[in-house]
């Protein structure tokens, strides 16, 4: 899988570098520094509606006037507090490829993407705790497939320097239950 996925990158990577003009971009990459958002799922014990936090990055090729694509990943965790204990926790890892349309206009481009990608769930919950003895807990793990559409704002600094605004809204189906994770994410992209 990562090694079709590099191949897809390249290749989009060389028919974008000769479908372009010298004046327009050919990428942007870089790193979603902050991403607040808000986990919605569920486990055998609760139902967990949390704020969470995450990290991440994207990369996305432009090739003719409208179209992206590319590869975006990333991290995002929650801290929940269950019957007797503050200390139980989610989090998602996710990554795949993305596509989608995009247009720069002066000092902004504006892009519309789908994501699809392979995501790992991982669950620590505490039903009790005694002071740092663990009393009952369980730990799950989830390889399951998540989607979102991502919509972003890019606002050019230099012409080398953008910053970035996204939404997100991570939605997976894992073993009879569902994710659903909308996300603000801002960071900054370096252009070619």
């Amino acid at each position: 899988m990562k090694k079709l996925s590099l191949i897809i990158c390249f290749l989009l990577f060389i028919t974008s570098a000769f479908s372009q003009n010298s004046k327009k971009n050919i990428y942007s990459g870089g790193m979603l520094f902050f991403q607040p958002g808000y986990m919605i799922t569920e486990n055998e014990y609760q139902d967990i509606r949390h704020p969470d936090f995450g990290i991440g990055g994207i990369l996305r090729f432009y090739f003719y006037d409208t179209f992206t694509a590319g590869i975006y990943g990333g991290t995002q965790r929650t801290s929940y507090n269950s019957s007797y204990s503050e200390n139980s926790h989610i989090t998602v890892g996710y990554g795949g490829p993305i596509v989608g349309f995009s247009r720069q206009i002066g000092q902004f481009r504006y892009s519309a993407s789908a994501f699809v990608g392979k995501a790992t769930i991982r669950n620590l919950h505490i039903e009790k705790q005694d002071s740092h003895l663990l009393v009952d807990a369980h730990f799950y793990k989830y390889s399951t497939l998540v989607y979102s559409p991502v919509l972003s704002v890019d606002y050019a600094l230099t012409q080398r320097l953008l910053l970035t605004l996204q939404t997100v809204c991570l939605t997976s189906k894992f073993d009879n239950k569902s994710l659903y994770n909308p996300t603000f994410q801002f960071g900054i992209l370096f252009n070619r």
